[in-house]
């Protein structure tokens, strides 16, 4: 089985592959490119519908606008998955609850906590916005930065990806609090493996997060690690964040 505890500390003669630390790691300076067919589907458009022109000049004005406000950082956290049941998974000294995960770690040795933002410089001028009362154009900026958070959890997720198949193991796909069965008051749980959280995200009370467009998660890894997807059997359909197709049950 793939050791990610010890590769990860002695990955310098993978070339091109990003060096990740057991310590915790804060990854700046990711560049991502905002995609606006995402954009116009979190807005409601489908594969089919053309957005009308005044629709299409609003996401074209705000998504460049957004490129002055995002300033997207990850932080990380490498740990030994401990035990997996159903449903309990222990993660080094952390303890979840959820029989998807469960199922999605049965194969994997190791566990990546993580959180990434965009920061909080696009929520104020969305802020700013909404007091001036050009909603939709608050509306649409709002969006431009959910769509944005997603791409940085995209690109962690795909460096991770990369450095665990150079070094012959796989990933599975990433969740959240709040994901399928995942409590999201789970949230404080994860947050404890953060190491204090440098890059400022924070919990609310009700386990939200500031600044609002950040995203927080687990990723599995290890040799024999599973691709599953609770997309599969999952009942909401038309889901906006649908990773895979439905399959109905039989």
């Amino acid at each position: 089985m793939v050791n990610m505890e010890k590769e990860l500390m002695y990955n310098d003669e993978v070339k091109g592959v990003p060096e990740f630390s057991l310590a915790g790691s804060i990854q700046e300076g990711i560049k991502i490119e905002i995609d606006k067919a995402e954009v116009y589907r979190h807005l409601g458009y489908g594969r089919e519908q053309d957005p009308r022109a005044g629709i299409l000049s609003i996401v074209d004005d705000q998504v460049c606008k957004a490129y002055e406000f995002i300033n997207p950082a990850a932080y990380y956290t490498i740990n030994p998955i401990t035990s997996v049941g159903s449903p309990e998974v222990s993660v080094g000294e952390l303890h979840f609850t959820s029989h998807n995960l469960a199922q999605v770690f049965s194969g994997c040795s190791q566990a990546a906590i993580f959180v990434v933002t965009i920061g909080k410089a696009l929520e104020m001028e969305v802020d700013q916005l909404t007091k001036e009362g050009s909603i939709l154009s608050a509306l649409v900026l709002d969006t431009v930065g959910s769509v944005a958070v997603e791409k940085v959890a995209d690109e962690l997720e795909s460096m991770f990806r990369d450095f665990a198949a150079a070094k012959g193991g796989k990933i599975s796909w990433r969740y959240s609090p709040g994901y399928c069965d995942w409590d999201i008051a789970q949230q404080k749980e994860l947050f404890r493996g953060l190491d204090g959280n440098p890059i400022g995200v924070n919990l609310t009370d009700a386990c939200s997060m500031k600044p609002r467009k950040s995203i927080s998660g687990i990723i599995g890894g290890g040799e024999f690690c599973s691709v599953f997807s609770a997309c599969r059997s999952c009942n909401r359909k038309n889901c906006p964040n649908r990773r895979e197709e439905f399959l109905a049950n039989d």
